[in-house]
């Protein structure tokens, strides 16, 4: 048996049925097309291993869930649609000159909001237990790669779940002669599926009978299908789901309740994510902290309640001191010089409804708000990214000392020698877990200096007692190991949290 929880942090399910015009249809997807989830597990799988051929074990865990029809326990839905309306300036290719008289092209969205999770599950009936050890493991491999389902705009977190009965009412599969087949009735739903008794694992990317061509690279398989024409990938089906009982009156949801469905404050849903910064003109990297700080007051302000995860504040009595809650880090491009990315990092980790605020964190307007930043969702993941190791590593911020380290004038190199930044960052990786003391910490020349002015966050009380300037001196430092070593942390030093002090990689 193989259990698939598909959680959607939106509580949004947009999808449209395969082949279909959107202007056509009443509703949305329902339920989740296993055909598109295949395809999804396919492309989690290239996504993880760039550049190569499909595994055996990929193709064994495809055909053997393809050849079977699995079935559903779903929630309850309300269907809706969100429609849109593109600006048209007039077309200037005849063929498209019919709709040159309209000024505005309507588009249709629809989607389905779901009152829970989504379970997907195979029986696996006959098949042996190596080759259900196989297909366990390559899905729960990939399964946190699976950002969206559906729609783009359909953010979906899928897990492997524990192989145990499950009670709630299942939307099992109408089977007429183990063929094809699909029943008008008020009961069942047409379903997109693989084919049983005619599907490959190939036929989730490409055309059987499509030619790669002399040096060209093959087409998506949307366009192959356009062009072919072909109305339906190879191997597969459209099937009837009869729905549990009592559909559509017990499940579906026709109106909106006055109370606000309660959300989960203990369940933890992420521990990072990933974000572009989307701008007119590039953010120069001195505003890291200035970002960083920007998007948190935002979530803070969007979730409300109290949260230790977002803000490091009313800590939970059953958690120990240390590097728990959030680490906002705005990355910088290839070149160094302006800011592109921005990472949320979290060993406590966030429930839904933080996941909720970080999400609609709008523009981020920095120097003044002429040019304001938006944040633009790239990946979520349940559990923190592998930490790579690496014997030498370099600032991708400056690194600012926690304890002051120069005496008036930096630039006439009066230092105070116990304190310097050297042994300042010698002293924060050991207290924060690596145990190999580092052969050498040297500076990096930056510009025209080895020290750069940087702003760095301060508490509201220390802003309020103005006990501190709001600008540190911090330097580039690389540091070499005498074997690779992990950090423990994203950052180091004086306002850590808000981006600074990061170190990448160099020599693996």
């Amino acid at each position: 048996m193989l259990t698939i929880r598909l959680s959607f942090p939106w509580g949004r399910f947009y999808a449209h049925p395969w082949g279909q015009n959107p202007a056509r249809i009443t509703e949305a997807e329902w339920p989740p097309s296993p055909w598109r989830l295949l395809r999804a597990i396919a492309a989690a799988w290239f996504q993880a291993n760039p550049g190569c051929e499909p595994s055996p074990e990929l193709i064994q865990t495809l055909e053997t869930l393809g050849r079977e029809l699995p079935t559903f326990v779903l929630p309850k839905a309300s269907f809706a649609r969100a429609i849109h309306y593109q600006p048209n300036f007039g077309a200037t290719a005849k063929d498209d000159m019919a709709l040159a008289k309209y000024k505005r092209v309507r588009h249709e969205n629809h989607f389905v909001a779901v009152g829970d999770d989504v379970i997907v599950r195979w029986w696996l009936e006959g098949v042996d237990g190596a080759t259900k050890a196989i297909i366990r493991a390559v899905v729960s491999d990939i399964a946190g790669r699976i950002t969206y389902f559906g729609r783009a705009e359909s953010i979906c977190e899928v897990s492997v779940e524990d192989e145990t009965p499950v009670n709630e009412p299942h939307a099992r599969v109408v089977l007429q002669e183990a063929q094809p087949c699909r029943q008008i009735s008020a009961d069942c739903r047409d379903v997109f599926c693989p084919n049983p008794s005619d599907f490959q694992a190939s036929d989730l990317w490409m055309r059987r009978d499509a030619g790669v061509g002399s040096g060209m690279a093959r087409k998506h398989l949307v366009q192959d299908l356009i062009d072919a024409p072909q109305p339906l990938p190879d191997g597969t089906a459209w099937y009837s789901y009869r729905m549990p009982d009592g559909w559509p009156q017990r499940w579906v949801v026709r109106h909106s309740r006055a109370s606000r469905r309660q959300q989960s404050d203990t369940r933890i849903v992420a521990r990072y994510l990933e974000f572009s910064l989307q701008c007119r003109i590039p953010v120069p990297v001195k505003h890291v902290v200035s970002i960083a700080e920007l998007f948190r007051n935002a979530a803070i302000s969007i979730n409300r309640d109290p949260s230790y995860a977002l803000s490091g504040h009313d800590r939970p009595d059953d958690l120990e001191i240390g590097h728990h809650h959030a680490f906002y880090l705005p990355q910088p491009d290839a070149s160094g010089n302006a800011l592109e990315r921005l990472r949320v990092w979290c060993a406590h980790g966030f429930t839904q409804r933080e996941v909720n605020a970080l999400l609609s964190v709008g523009a981020l307007r920095w120097a003044g708000g002429r040019f304001p930043a938006r944040p633009v969702f790239l990946e979520m993941q349940r559990d923190l990214p592998s930490a790579s190791s690496a014997r030498i590593w370099e600032s991708v911020t400056p690194y600012v000392p926690p304890r002051y380290w120069y005496r008036k004038k930096i630039a006439e190199g009066r230092i105070r020698g116990a304190d310097s930044p050297e042994n300042q960052l010698e002293r924060n990786l050991v207290e924060n877990g690596v145990t190999i003391t580092p052969i050498s910490i040297a500076r990096i020349q930056v510009s025209d200096s080895e020290w750069d002015i940087c702003k760095v966050h301060l508490s509201k009380q220390a802003q309020q007692a103005e006990a501190e300037p709001d600008r540190r001196v911090g330097v580039n430092l690389r540091i070499e190991f005498g074997e690779p070593v992990a950090m423990p942390f994203p950052s180091f030093g004086h306002s850590n949290h808000f981006g600074l002090g990061q170190f990448r990689p160099v020599e693996s």
